[in-house]
């Protein structure tokens, strides 16, 4: 399969995630936007991702609503865990007609911090760190040389910059600013910032 343009990436750490992703909507050598969210709160959620953003914002709605709907009907709060598996199911069950999108997927519940990553049929993986898209060979090696698992949440986010900015300033189709989404037991903190290219 073909790299998805954009560069989403996250980080798991001993007291929360962080999950980032740049603002550019690439198609070919086309700019076509440079103001495209790639990282969505979904309640006590967050997702990530890249390829097609179409196809990423529908998978935050229908999952903002599959997780709405779990926690009314059973009337308890749904863990990271099955709401990550709620998606892998969603991306699997579209396997003939797959959203493109590579996604990452994380939370702070009663077991703490977890992150998983998604590819368009819907494999699982649980991981500490990942990034995905067309950036993720540059934004990976300043995570792999970086990250410790108890890093606090200020340094594991200039941790995160840093490698958003090294993908940015190497991959033509990632760009004009980071999106952040910090999740934490106390809830979910969203921040933009601007990048000078």
């Amino acid at each position: 399969m073909e790299e998805l343009p954009a560069t989403a990436l996250g980080i798991q750490l001993n007291d929360g995630i962080i999950l980032a992703g740049e603002r550019r909507l690439s198609y070919g050598n086309f700019v076509l936007s440079r103001s495209a969210k790639k990282v969505f709160k979904i309640g006590r959620f967050g997702i990530a991702g890249a390829g097609i953003i179409g196809d990423v914002q529908t998978l935050s709605r229908i999952m903002d609503v599959e997780i709405r709907y779990y926690e009314m009907y059973n009337n308890r709060k749904i863990s990271t865990k099955a709401a990550a598996q709620l998606l892998s199911v969603i991306l699997y069950q579209n396997k003939w007609m797959p959203y493109i999108s590579e996604l990452l997927f994380g939370g702070f519940d009663e077991n703490g911090p977890k992150m998983y990553i998604l590819d368009p049929v819907g494999s699982l993986i649980e991981d500490v760190y990942a990034a995905v898209g067309s950036g993720a060979r540059i934004a990976i090696g300043v995570l792999e040389s970086e990250y410790k698992p108890d890093l606090t949440l200020d340094k594991a986010k200039e941790i995160v910059i840093k490698a958003m900015r090294a993908s940015i300033e190497r991959d033509v189709t990632s760009g004009d600013g980071i999106d952040l989404l910090t999740i934490k037991k106390d809830g979910i903190h969203e921040e933009f910032i601007r990048v000078i290219e």
